[in-house]
């Protein structure tokens, strides 16, 4: 692996430290009951299959841990449960109930706030979703991430098998265990090597960074039904400001995932830093399975 991997990994792993306080948003969440996109999750793929049979995984955390990690439960179990339709046909747009309008800017914010840059699912390699989970679960599960040495370096580890649940809930990709198994095995010596994922005795291993806080949060603009079981996510980027984001304890983050666009805009806490857009499929449950992410 080369150096540039541990320059992007580490501009997220660096920022760890001081989010462990405020950023309350979960990883555990509770799966959709029904779904308002009926018209494209017909096309839904096999990975959206995965990645219901993952979930079972993934809900299956104590009570407790999920009761101090998520805020957003109850936006994303009823984000697909309203009256509104998708219009049926190619390009349409997609309108958004209050649930809806939080849900996507949850599912957004996972990506958004580890500064997660252009991504495709069909290219992209294993190590690529390690580094979100690496960092999606130093933000949002905490208890998920432990510490050890090996050799002379201390690294920050995750079970294989919490890797596997939350890629599948997040991009519906099953990973095998002994593609997991071929990963490196983390050095016992500091030198010119990447940060991680390295794999050893069925966990994930990183070497640790520390840094400033994810204040960052994803407001969904706009969905439209590309009418091939896919959705693409227009959205801007926003930075909430660091003295108001180190204030905030779970039920006050929350309350910026529910911003509509126009509300956004007006928040004087929120400064933009950029715009995006994401493909999705839409799973059985109407969750939403990211395929691609581009931002500029």
């Amino acid at each position: 692996m080369k150096r540039v991997k541990i320059c992007a990994l580490a501009l997220s792993a660096c920022l760890a430290a001081g989010a462990m306080a405020g950023c309350k948003k979960t990883e555990e969440t509770t799966e959709p009951s029904g779904s308002v996109l009926d018209t494209v999750t017909s096309g839904s793929s096999s990975e959206a299959e995965t990645a219901e049979s993952t979930s079972q995984v993934v809900t299956s955390e104590s009570s407790s841990e999920a009761a101090s990690e998520d805020t957003s439960a109850s936006s994303e179990s009823k984000a697909t449960s309203g009256d509104t339709q998708a219009t049926s046909g190619d390009n349409s747009n997609v309108a958004l109930d209050a649930d809806q309008q939080e849900y996507a800017n949850t599912f957004i914010t996972n990506f958004a706030e580890q500064f997660f840059w252009d991504f495709d699912s069909s290219t992209a390699e294993l190590d690529r979703y390690m580094d979100f989970v690496y960092i999606h679960l130093k933000i949002n599960a905490q208890s998920e991430v432990s510490t050890a040495k090996n050799g002379d370096v201390s690294y920050e580890m995750f079970s294989a098998e919490k890797a596997q649940a939350v890629i599948g809930k997040y991009f519906g990709k099953g990973v095998k265990d002994e593609d997991i198994k071929k990963l490196h095995t983390p050095p016992e010596a500091y030198g010119d090597s990447a940060a991680g994922p390295y794999y050893k005795d069925g966990k994930i291993w990183y070497q640790p960074g520390a840094g400033e806080s994810y204040n960052r949060i994803g407001i969904v603009e706009a969905i439209k039904n590309n009418g091939d079981g896919t959705l693409t996510l227009k959205f801007t980027v926003y930075e909430i400001d660091l003295d108001t984001f180190a204030t905030l304890n779970s039920s006050g983050l929350k309350e910026y995932y529910k911003l509509t666009p126009a509300k956004a805009s007006m928040d004087k806490t929120l400064k933009k830093v950029s715009y995006g857009s994401a493909v999705v499929d839409v799973s059985q449950s109407g969750t939403y399975l990211l395929k691609s992410y581009d931002v500029a």
